[in-house]
């Protein structure tokens, strides 16, 4: 297979006036940054079995000569309703001619240069009849080689979605013509299309998904209701905990929001602010720009943060939402436990392959029989291809699973295809199992039937992992109060090596407070259970043997091993999740491997308030593993791996600009520079590539887990690679992407692709191939377990052991 040549990084010379360089590399507006390591000479691998794959990727066929004109827009007095503003603008569009696109903000780009640098007409804003002045002003020409020009066609794309029909919702467009009622639990299903445009390896290329929206019949100012009558003394105090982090659209311009608070002493009337020297209320703002009455003067704000892309951009004052033009959207947590639910939701948004290529292929001929889209994208000389993206993937081979005894070279072989090697390992010592001679059982007394059983299939299936088990000391509750079960868990002594905690249902408040005192009042390992899962006595062998790996794992078993080759190398993950609890705080989880076969982890988790103090954070982590590392073997590390989960696309320049630059920094004080080998690795799950297995002419299937794909769909200024490392039996499997960002280590991009799927084999909680790395996901459990229910850093005694599984 034909690699990525790497010629040069295609930066400019000097940054441009007002930009940052990027560690001593300039960069101009508009540019993708490129973060192919300098050493890197070919980003594609070899190796593997070759199997026909096919992509959801469109290309688009550009012209290559013409002259693009750039202009701004302002307007005076301001229109802040980008709907109002695409009016405006399309009611002057006869001074652009035939071709032109407005991104609704301030940018226009045309193929006509207007007779002067500034050109001023006007235009009737409908919602008032008020006359708007309209100026502008040309500001540069772009040619159509130019990265400006994605932009462009990103816009292009845009306008045929609305030609074509379709609905913007936040960032996302949706057919409402083709929305799915669930009447029973008053939900509609949206459809729509996420699309995305950029130059690839394989040209320019537009990635097309199909997408699904939950919507509500519900408003904000519902659930406020719903809230009052159900508990009118702590109203207020229930809605400050129930609304932050809920995402809303408004219905009168379909844009979603993330609610950050919620403000009870200001309503619609009250809250004023400046608009253009005069002072101006929420109702009559609403009034004036959306053409919307509001109904309920006396209702509570939502306030809205900005984000940290909004910051940059310099908005930096919050937004205030009126909770009646507030749809609420996804689910709640009752109807994510409903079953019926869940199971009508997949019956109408999954799409196996062969139904998903369908789907894009029928958008794709819509797109091009509109007359109007046709029309549009004609005039600038630009058609995309009907067919999606055929391309070359390779599958890696299938790893072996090495147990108790199991020499590398040797070791269990599984079924690749399935992606699960339980079976083969069930009856097999784990690779060092840990002994459970004391332990406890705190349970209700009443389940005394179901905890017996639970007890008596626990051993027998102990025996077979190679596990010794000891009868447990149960401590058995009269009630199942949080009080009740705090109150024994405090009580149990220090001697316990880890305690079982069987529930008789999910009480999130009961769950925390037990999670608390194991990992950061009285720290052990600890496993909670619910009656409800026990009581499946079909079910019990397989819940039990899983329980069993999982209780002897946080005690320092390694339940099974791969062939890592590389030797003396220290494997890390990092992830941040925000903290439900507390307002603008996110916890960074950082592991890293102890030992050879990466069966034995370092963990460590902090909170922080920006991005610099995450990267400080992550420093002084990886200074700390280092040093672990070395009281355990003696010396530092040869190699550094580094999976860093958790980075949006927006966030990759810093990444790339700081995080990187900190860890080396804290390398090098450790040891001479240069004389740790490493590598930084980015790993995205929520990617919008889709790969289908081309079985023969007529039938399409998911390609089997260990398939990589290095080429065509991936970017140009990137060390990119796809992996499929897990088997999914419903829908179309969900690919993950490596950006590797830095690299040191000498290897080629065979020897990354193979280290990923490798580790992919290694979470202990799943006897087969999972999404990410093992040291992502530990690290992604550790963050979760800590922003949802400890609220605090966990205890350092337990930062050897994988407690949070």
């Amino acid at each position: 297979m034909a690699g990525r040549a790497i010629g040069g990084r295609g930066m400019g010379e000097e940054a441009m006036e007002g930009d940052m360089p990027a560690r001593g590399r300039g960069r101009r507006p508009f540019e993708a940054i490129n973060t192919i390591p300098t050493s890197v000479r070919t980003t594609a691998g070899e190796g593997g079995t070759t199997i026909s794959l096919l992509s959801n990727y469109y290309r688009l066929i550009t012209p290559k000569d013409a002259i693009i004109h750039a202009y701004h827009v302002d307007f005076e007095p301001p229109v802040e309703s980008v709907r109002m503003r695409r009016e405006l603008i399309f009611q002057n569009k006869e001074i652009f001619g035939t071709a032109y696109v407005f991104d609704g903000g301030s940018e226009i780009k045309s193929l006509k240069e207007l007779d002067s640098e500034v050109t001023t007409v006007s235009g009737t804003r409908k919602s008032d009849e008020a006359q708007i002045s309209i100026t502008i002003r040309h500001t540069s020409t772009v040619t159509w080689g130019h990265p400006e020009m994605m932009r462009l066609y990103n816009t292009q794309m845009r306008r045929n979605l609305q030609n074509i029909g379709m609905m913007q919702i936040g960032r996302n467009y949706y057919d409402k013509n083709e929305r799915k009622v669930l009447n029973q639990w008053k939900l509609q299903i949206w459809p729509g299309i996420v699309t995305a445009i950029n130059e690839h390896d394989g040209g320019i290329l537009m990635v097309n998904d199909v997408i699904h929206k939950v919507v509500r019949a519900q408003t904000a100012y519902d659930m406020l209701q719903e809230m009052l009558r159900a508990d009118r003394q702590n109203f207020r105090a229930v809605a400050r905990r129930e609304f932050p982090g809920k995402i809303v659209m408004v219905n009168y311009n379909n844009k979603t929001y993330r609610i950050d608070d919620i403000i009870f002493d200001k309503n619609p009337i009250t809250y004023t602010f400046d608009r253009r020297g005069t002072t101006c209320t929420l109702k009559d703002y609403y009034q004036e720009q959306h053409n919307v009455a509001i109904k309920d003067e006396r209702q509570p704000l939502l306030l809205v943060k900005p984000t940290e892309r909004q910051k940059r951009g310099g908005e930096d004052k919050p937004i205030m939402l009126i909770p009646e033009l507030c749809l609420m959207t996804g689910l709640t947590d009752e109807m994510r436990s409903d079953f019926n639910l869940k199971k009508e939701m997949g019956n109408m948004t999954r799409a196996d392959p062969s139904g998903r290529a369908t789907a894009l292929n029928t958008f794709i001929r819509k797109l091009a029989s509109n007359e109007k889209v046709r029309s549009e994208m004609a005039s600038w000389n630009l058609r995309f291809e009907t067919s999606i993206i055929e391309l070359p993937g390779r599958v890696l081979p299938a790893e072996k699973i090495l147990m108790l005894g199991e020499a590398e070279g040797s070791g269990t072989q599984y079924d690749q295809k399935t992606g699960s090697f339980e079976r083969e390992i069930r009856s097999k010592n784990m690779r060092k199992p840990v002994g459970l001679d004391t332990w406890a059982i705190v349970c209700l007394r009443r389940d005394k039937q179901i905890v017996d059983e639970y007890c008596n299939t626990l051993r027998r299936v102990a025996e077979p992992l190679g596990v010794s088990l000891s009868p447990p000391k149960i401590i058995p509750l009269d009630n199942d109060r949080t009080s009740s079960y705090v109150e024994a868990c405090q009580k149990i002594p220090p001697v316990c090596k880890l305690v079982n905690v069987i529930v008789p249902n999910n009480n999130k408040d009961r769950y925390d407070a037990v999670k608390k005192i194991f990992c950061c009042e009285h720290p052990m390992a600890s496993q909670v259970l619910t009656t409800r899962v026990l009581q499946k006595r079909n079910a019990l062998q397989t819940v039990c043997t899983k329980v069993c790996i999982q209780m002897s794992v946080k005690l320092g078993a390694e339940a099974w091993a791969l062939q890592i080759p590389p030797k003396n190398m220290m494997i890390v993950g990092y992830d941040c999740y925000h903290d439900s609890a507390k307002k603008g705080s996110s916890v960074g989880a950082f592991v890293c491997s102890l030992n050879q076969s990466a069966t034995r982890w370092y963990s460590r988790c902090s909170y922080h308030q920006s991005r610099e103090e995450m990267s400080g954070n992550f420093a002084m982590h990886l200074t700390n593993g280092l040093k672990e590392y070395e009281s355990l073997n003696g010396k530092l590390p040869d190699r550094l791996v580094v999976y860093r989960d958790g980075v949006g696309e927006g966030q990759i320049n810093y990444v790339y600009d700081f995080e990187v630059a900190q860890l080396q920094t804290a390398i090098n004080q450790l040891i001479e520079p240069g004389k740790i080998l490493w590598s930084f690795v980015i790993v995205t799950k929520r990617v919008n590539a889709r790969f289908f297995h081309k079985v023969d002419a007529r039938s399409l299937d998911n390609p089997p887990p260990g398939t990589v794909i290095d080429t065509v769909v991936t970017r140009k200024e990137r060390y990119d690679f796809y992996l499929i490392s897990q088997c999914v039996r419903q829908g179309t499997v969900n690919p993950t992407m490596y950006n590797i960002i830095e690299d040191s280590t000498g290897w080629r991009p065979i020897h990354h692709q193979q280290m990923a799927y490798k580790l992919c084999h290694l979470y202990f909680n799943w006897a087969g191939t999972i999404t990410v790395p093992a040291p992502c996901q530990y690290a992604h459990k550790l963050a979760f377990l800590t922003g949802t229910s400890l609220h605090r850093e966990p205890d350092p005694k337990l930062s050897n052991y994988l407690f949070y599984l």
